[in-house]
């Protein structure tokens, strides 16, 4: 093997074993967790004091967040919103297809339609993260806590777990 050879083999190893760190350290670090809508009915608290609420019966408010910092769409709410959450999940009928449905009682994903935006203009997933006591919000499908933005359930709620 020539040394012009040798040195293009060991740039192309050295090449692909930076890429598989890479590709390692971007996969996302957290795992998500399946739970139910029992074990993410709660107030939850954002870093920045920021709160949201989930509700058994698939309402939602939040306060004092600026969602649009979470959201390629420009329609999110800045601090006070309100709507309805779902799970997302595969309908059985068409397996194919993934959607937000009330009726899905469990997932890793909560999906947030806010009352008053225009469908699409703002698209907010919380990931299930740490066992369920972590929401994290992120815009990268691959990379489960994409943005810096997470949520811990507060005071009584926070030992409940996923059962």
């Amino acid at each position: 093997m020539s040394v012009n050879t040798f040195g293009r083999a060991f740039r192309i190893s050295a090449l692909v074993i930076a890429v598989g760190f890479f590709s390692a350290a971007c996969s996302g670090e957290e795992e998500l967790s399946r739970v139910t809508a029992g074990s993410v009915s709660g107030t939850w608290t954002g870093g920045n004091g920021g709160t949201m609420t989930l509700q058994a019966d698939h309402r939602f408010s939040t306060s004092g967040i600026d969602w649009g910092t979470a959201s390629a769409g420009s329609g999110c709410p800045r601090g006070e919103g309100d709507g309805i959450w779902a799970f997302w999940g595969s309908d059985p009928d068409s397996p194919e297809t993934s959607s937000a449905l009330e009726k899905y009682t469990e997932g890793d994903t909560v999906n947030l339609s806010f009352n008053g935006v225009e469908q699409g203009s703002c698209l907010i997933n919380l990931n299930v993260i740490e066992g369920g006591s972590t929401l994290c919000v992120s815009d990268d499908i691959e990379v489960p806590c994409s943005l810096d933005l997470r949520f811990t359930k507060a005071g009584a709620d926070a030992g409940r777990k996923n059962p």
